[in-house]
């Protein structure tokens, strides 16, 4: 007779796909994780994967998605601490996109393109639309003006800032240029607020 499993084991199991699948794309790409991989490190039979999910590229993109949608709660706090906004941007970028679990320096544009192209055609169509979603409110967040902030301009120096940072281990010169690059967004970014009234403790009690 197979086992019951409880909500409560369930969730637990997702939660171990999740936080394994996220240490084997930083150690493999996205490329290279199979579902050997995922079930091993999870601990479950392999064929017990497929009742969580259909096929491999389900459970990564699901992995990605979950990672982004908490890249945003944490986005959300930081910019809740009062402090100048471009201190907030310099913070968020040390502390969310180049933090250990992130894995924004760990997938490459074409490997998401690969996974995508193995997936149902309304993947790509949602991932369309939540490019422009994750542009919208990346300047609701942080009170960009749109006439300030060109998209793709913004776009490029975030590619900039992922190729530097994928070679940060590289020596002194590489950290100076990724300093230069964070500060460059960083004002870039502050320069194009729309309300510049997160200022010193001090100046608001003025």
């Amino acid at each position: 007779m197979p086992k019951i499993v409880t909500e409560h084991e369930k969730q637990m199991i997702q939660e171990a796909i999740y936080k394994n699948t996220i240490n084997l794309i930083q150690k493999k790409g996205l490329k290279g994780v199979t579902v050997d991989n995922i079930t091993a490190t999870a601990n479950m039979a392999k064929g017990s994967f497929y009742s969580y999910y259909p096929s491999k590229e389900e459970c990564l993109y699901d992995v990605i998605r979950k990672c982004e949608s908490e890249m945003f709660n944490k986005i959300e706090h930081v910019l809740s601490e009062q402090m100048p906004k471009k201190e907030q941007i310099v913070k968020l970028i040390h502390e969310i996109y180049l933090a250990e679990d992130s894995l924004v320096l760990y997938i490459k544009p074409k490997d998401l393109e690969t996974l995508l192209r193995k997936l149902p055609p309304e993947y790509a169509e949602r991932e369309n639309k939540k490019s422009e979603n994750y542009f919208e409110r990346t300047l609701q967040l942080f009170e960009m003006d749109r006439k300030q902030v060109n998209r793709g301009v913004l776009s490029y120096l975030m590619d900039s800032l992922h190729f530097i940072a994928s070679k940060r281990d590289e020596g002194m010169e590489c950290q100076q240029a990724l300093e230069l690059i964070i500060n460059t967004i960083a004002e870039y970014m502050a320069n194009g607020s729309t309300n510049k009234r997160i200022e010193f403790e001090e100046n608001i009690h003025e």
